[in-house]
């Protein structure tokens, strides 16, 4: 399996989305977090492989990776990819799914649950930033702020900078995933669909009068939050409010893990995927 060999392409509302479709089973779609160099497969392309019984959808949302983007963002971020979804979805003649997200890509999938209910089964949620609430901590966080330097400025150091947030275990970021992030948080268009699309969350005509966490505990599937203990992005007390308003909310917190639960409890979020959507 390669991102080149399995990807596909559909034209959602006027725009291009790309995603790969491995596997069989129950249909799962994955949704990517947002930051430099960020696409479906960087996140989720190492766990396909032992996601049995799962047809892993892993999409590449509008304005990331081989997705298009448009002229302009006229909406909230989240608005415009849940549309993007929703309309792949009917593309592939898929009625309801499971969806998995990861930062970003979980506040995207809570909040097509929430407008669109009967296309989720379950959910499966790593470290989702706006569902969550910072009780405690600062806000932005230091992932965050990391960010956005790299917005500001974006060099190697920077980006080094914000990856050693994303992390416990500074091990992980060999030179080859450095390399990797930085040629495609570089390419044309990169940097200014990022600033575009964070640039939606701060602006006030975008954000709406009720913040997402105010909206979860309308959320009646089943859900697995995965949360790093060590998370500095998305710090582990927002997993608090979210795990107890929805009513099918089982979480877990995994020790020496940062925001990254995928890479760095790799079999552990591969078996809680097969868990939560297959056995």
């Amino acid at each position: 399996m390669t991102p080149e060999g399995t990807r596909k392409v559909v034209e959602v509302n006027g725009l291009d989305v790309a995603y790969h479709d491995v596997g069989d089973g129950a249909p799962v779609v994955f949704l990517h977090g947002s930051g430099p160099g960020v696409t479906g497969w960087a996140n989720f392309g190492n766990n396909l492989a032992e996601l049995h019984g799962i047809r892993a959808i892993i999409v590449d949302q509008v304005g990331f990776g081989a997705s298009a983007r448009p002229e302009t963002y006229e909406r909230n971020y989240l608005e415009i990819s849940k549309d993007s979804v929703v309309g792949l979805l009917d593309a592939l003649g898929l009625e309801q799914v499971g969806i998995v997200g990861n930062s970003m890509g979980a506040d995207v999938a809570t909040r097509l649950t929430l407008d669109h209910p009967e296309r989720i089964s379950k959910m499966l949620l790593n470290g989702p930033g706006g569902t969550g609430v910072p009780i405690l901590g600062p806000s932005p966080s230091e992932g965050i702020l990391r960010l956005m330097d790299f917005n500001m400025d974006p060099t190697r150091e920077r980006l080094v900078a914000w990856l050693k947030t994303m992390v416990f275990d500074q091990r992980v970021l060999t030179d080859e995933l450095i390399e990797s992030r930085l040629a495609a948080a570089t390419a044309p268009g990169a940097v200014k669909n990022l600033q575009d699309a964070y640039a939606t969350f701060y602006n006030p005509a975008m954000t709406g009068d009720i913040p997402l966490w105010a909206e979860v505990h309308r959320i009646r599937q089943p859900v697995l939050m995965c949360w790093g203990r060590d998370d500095r992005v998305a710090p582990v007390e927002g997993a608090l409010l979210p795990a107890r308003r929805m009513p099918k909310c089982d979480l877990r917190i995994y020790s020496r893990c940062g925001h990254w639960v995928q890479v760095e409890r790799k079999a552990a979020f591969e078996r809680a995927c097969r868990e939560h959507f297959v056995e």
